[in-house]
């Protein structure tokens, strides 16, 4: 399998690439592997957290810089941007397109192995999303969202109960990359913790045995 930061890949993509399932649409997102024009220094020293976007969208290439910040593969064996204990990567990671450029309003699986999304939903179900989100205004009015799941089965068999600490550890991990990432960009971005998982799971196709546990938006300021 190449790797998602091979060249052929960028150069070969379409902004939607149709998989060959008969079930699930693939879109393979763009090469992620860009300099940015912002040191890392002044990110984190730029970095505030954002509640008020624009009605603008994202450019496709942005969404795909800020979700390969998050959970992306930086080197062979699927080590990844953010660290995990033992490298089991307990997090997966859903994101939901509300105001992308070239991407169908939706609700996706991301696949850190091939950099691509799947689309599980069709359709804006930004309101309810909101409303499962203690009502938070930002959820409403932002362009983009990751949200990040917890699936404890396998880190529980390897560190029993600290797994429940260990797993949100990684979710934070994520959530500064995502920030820094939208700070370099330009972009307006937060961390949203105040989730109700049950909710979440009656409105969005959720593997029962995940649990939603922290949610990072995006848009224009």
């Amino acid at each position: 399998m190449k790797s998602p930061l091979d060249p052929t890949i960028a150069s070969q993509h379409p902004l939607l690439r149709p998989s060959r399932s008969k079930d699930l649409q693939r879109i393979v997102l763009p090469e992620p592997a860009c300099p940015s024009s912002t040191p890392l220094a002044d990110c984190l020293r730029l970095r505030r957290s954002c509640r008020d976007y624009s009605e603008a969208p994202l450019k496709l290439e942005e969404v795909s810089r800020l979700i390969w910040a998050a959970q992306g593969i930086t080197a062979p064996g699927g080590l990844r941007t953010a660290p995990s204990p033992g490298a089991i990567y307990p997090i997966r990671s859903y994101f939901a397109a509300f105001r992308v450029e070239g991407l169908p309003t939706g609700f996706y699986s991301y696949d850190p192995d091939t950099h691509s999304l799947s689309l599980l939903a069709k359709g804006d179900r930004q309101r309810r999303l909101a409303k499962a989100a203690g009502d938070q205004q930002c959820v409403s009015d932002c362009a983009a969202a990751l949200l990040l799941t917890a699936w404890y089965k396998r880190i529980q068999r390897e560190f029993g109960d600290p797994a429940f600490t260990l797993t949100a550890m990684e979710a934070g991990h994520i959530g500064q990359n995502w920030l820094l990432q939208a700070t370099a960009l330009g972009l307006g971005a937060i961390g949203a913790g105040k989730l109700d998982p049950a909710a979440l799971k009656l409105l969005l196709p959720i593997p029962q045995d995940e649990e939603p546990l922290y949610m990072l938006l995006a848009g224009r300021r």
